[in-house]
């Protein structure tokens, strides 16, 4: 792996709290994390993320490709992504009903604002692996997908955790080698919040955005 990739890698590592293994597959997961558009509720939640995989592919693979010029694309798809209600909720926990609605609000902005940040900082690791869907589960409105990513380095086991909506299936969580990105964010901000509240915990995940995007 270069050394600039693997430099990137530790920096966000240590900004956002998340694991060196967990960046280093998200980053090559990015074409499948990005969104999940709204979709007719008939559809699938498997095929809901093929057809998120063929949309990212098509602007990766585009011959002049390049990060800067299609950042805004790519950030759109990235909001889209997500439940970023319930994955606030989730990650904040019994807190979430403790803060008021502005602070609601801000906080799911800038959550998902450092989901944007560290999946858009991981886009160059991608480097055209194969992606195979094994098994998906519908609950009602909730579902799983699972997938698998054949790297050269190795497999690495894909969870998407989604939930139905009337305007289609969004990933609230994605789980790699069993290692959840909502609990990964929720360990790393429940100390912050128990000892500086939402209003230090904010300002934090500021600082973290700031130093990303440098």
């Amino acid at each position: 792996m270069p050394t600039n990739v693997t430099r990137t890698i530790s920096r966000l590592a240590r900004s956002t709290g998340l694991s060196r293994r967990l960046l280093l597959a998200t980053g090559l997961l990015l074409p499948l994390l990005l969104t999940v558009p709204a979709v007719h509720a008939q559809g699938t939640p498997t095929a809901a993320v093929k057809t998120v995989v063929e949309n990212i592919l098509a602007v990766l693979r585009k011959p002049d490709y390049n990060l800067e010029n299609d950042r805004a694309a790519i950030s759109a798809e990235i909001r889209r992504a997500f439940d970023d209600v319930a994955m606030a909720q989730s990650v904040l926990s019994t807190n979430w009903k403790n803060i008021s609605p502005a602070q609601q609000q801000e906080f799911k902005g800038l959550l998902l604002q450092t989901i944007e940040s560290t999946y858009i900082g991981r886009i160059k690791v991608y480097t055209n692996e194969v992606v195979e869907f094994r098994k998906e589960e519908v609950n009602e409105n909730r579902a799983s997908v699972d997938s698998v990513i054949l790297s050269g380095t190795g497999n690495i086991p894909v969870n998407y955790k989604l939930r139905k909506r009337n305007d289609g299936w969004f990933i609230y969580d994605v789980e790699v080698e069993n290692v959840s990105m909502v609990s990964s964010y929720r360990d790393t901000y429940r100390s912050i919040f128990t000892k500086d509240g939402i209003d230090g915990l904010i300002a934090q995940m500021k600082d973290k955005i700031a130093e990303m995007e440098k």
